[in-house]
């Protein structure tokens, strides 16, 4: 594609020939080839803008940069490489976003369970749907790895590509804090955009929970959004409704406050749950596989997510009392001896209070708690996480949890520091596998273990390396282990 058509929409500032033929897009110098357009991006650590001449050494054609650079290539100067390289992306993909549905969800919470919901309930409806987040990136059936939450602006049109090309007309995708802040999402407008709630994380990049929020909230615009969905339970999702200065539409969602869409009559088991959706006085009995509270929170997202896409209310019914657990989302595991193991991708302070509140209230015996903290991360969430892991649960077992960088043991004791003025009721193993023996090794019938913090992750991260790891499998061979210690 010639570099001029690449660069339509955009401000920019150059002497040189725009009559070039751009064969690809890169912001990482090393996955660039010959004829390549390389964006120099101001990261966080790094500034691309010192990768230049190995771009150039690699094939570039051309570089995007924020500052003239004296190399010998055609240089596109604009204010900000970051939100450049959305729009040039869009227009090398030929504006596949043009050919879609989309569906954006942000929230500390709750992201890939609505997600799957929404997709569920679409499919219901006849349409043909891709999803685009955490646990993965699905085109129909077809299922591929993802490496972040939101992908790059370069990654996400060429995905979008890839499902118009497959026939994908509805697309549902997880958007981060960070992809907003960062620009990935850059002249992509949603036509439904949803908040789910706003609690702390991520503060080692925010610095504080006013940026954090500010953040997120300002995904319900017209920047981002032709209509909004959010949770008017969550103090956030409230001031923004409230807020009279609002730019689009926001539907509303909620058990406690009014709400355009609510359930009533809501009973929990560890088989599953069932309630009255309400949206906008549409009443249908919903009965989910889905256990807790805030799966009932996701449903009523997904239903109003649905509906502002003419979603027939039918499908809205088939769609929730249909859908099968998501990977690493409350996956209930019963044991022989009649306890239960609940896998759960919470790692952060409200998403661990919510499995443990939804667990003590479908649980017969004792609800244990085992979880860690990610190292190179939030910091001050990991006292708070041990403090709510002592106040809900009977029994708690501090463990490792992708430490990256940090010393696993020290991150151990960040967690001790919040539960041990608490309670007694606490045991610290660093080993994760180790831990979760020593959980399932104490459990009798009618128990509910919590595992948390990696659902459906299958690595741990270690000192820059992604060691082969999963929750589910550990816990049925160290159950294994246990059986056979028992017969002998």
């Amino acid at each position: 594609m010639k570099l001029s058509k690449i660069l339509k929409n955009v401000n920019f500032i150059s002497d040189d020939d725009l009559n070039l033929d751009i064969t690809n897009l890169s912001i990482d110098s090393n996955n660039l080839s010959k004829g390549g357009l390389f964006f120099c991006i101001n990261g966080l650590n790094v500034d691309g803008h010192t990768f230049a001449k190995q771009a150039i050494e690699k094939g570039a054609s051309a570089i995007v940069v924020e500052h003239k650079l004296d190399l010998d290539i055609p240089q596109i100067v604009v204010e900000n490489t970051r939100y450049a390289v959305g729009l040039c992306a869009e227009n090398f993909y030929d504006h596949p976003r043009d050919k879609i549905k989309l569906v954006g969800i942000t929230g500390t919470n709750g992201k890939t369970t609505t997600t799957y919901m929404i997709k569920n309930i679409l499919e219901m409806a006849g349409h043909r749907v891709g999803v685009i987040g955490t646990i993965g990136v699905m085109i129909g059936q077809e299922k591929h790895p993802a490496t972040l939450t939101t992908p790059d602006s370069i990654e996400l049109h060429k995905i979008f590509r890839q499902m118009v090309d497959s026939g994908v007309d509805t697309v549902v995708m997880e958007v981060s804090a960070h992809a907003i802040a960062l620009d990935k999402m850059a002249g992509v407008v949603c036509d439904v955009g949803v908040l789910t709630n706003v609690t702390q994380d991520h503060l080692d990049f925010f610095k504080t929970f006013e940026n954090y929020a500010k953040t997120k909230q300002s995904f319900i615009s017209s920047k981002f959004c032709k209509i909004g969905v959010v949770n008017v339970d969550d103090k956030v999702g409230l001031d923004l409704v409230l807020n009279k200065n609002k730019d689009i539409e926001v539907k509303s969602y909620g058990l406690k406050e009014p709400a355009d869409c609510f359930a009533t009559n809501i009973k929990y088991s560890l088989n599953g749950t069932t309630f009255f959706l309400n949206d906008e006085d549409n009443l249908q009995a919903i009965n989910t596989r889905l256990i807790g509270e805030f799966n009932v929170y996701n449903a009523l997202a997904a239903a109003t997510a649905c509906d502002c896409l003419d979603v027939p209310q039918t499908a809205i019914k088939m769609g929730l009392s249909t859908m099968d657990f998501v990977a690493g989302r409350f996956n209930v595991m019963k044991l022989p001896n009649g306890a239960y193991v609940v896998i759960d991708y919470a790692h952060t302070p409200d998403g661990l209070s919510n499995i443990l509140s939804s667990v003590r209230k479908v649980c017969s015996g004792k609800v244990y708690s085992l979880f860690g903290c990610g190292g190179n991360r939030d910091t001050g969430k990991r006292p708070i996480m041990g403090k709510i892991s002592g106040e809900l649960a009977d029994f708690t077992v501090i463990t490792s949890d992708n430490p990256r960088f940090e010393d696993p043991d020290m991150i151990v004791k960040d967690v001790e520091a919040g539960i041990k003025d608490i309670t007694n009721q606490y045991i610290c193993i660093t080993n994760r596998k180790k831990a979760i023996n020593y959980v399932l090794g104490r459990l009798d019938k009618g128990d509910v273990a919590v595992i948390a913090g990696k659902g459906a992750e299958d690595y741990l991260d270690i000192k820059g390396k992604k060691i082969p790891y999963s929750d589910s499998e550990t816990v049925k061979t160290e159950y294994q282990k246990l059986q056979i210690e028992a017969v002998k």
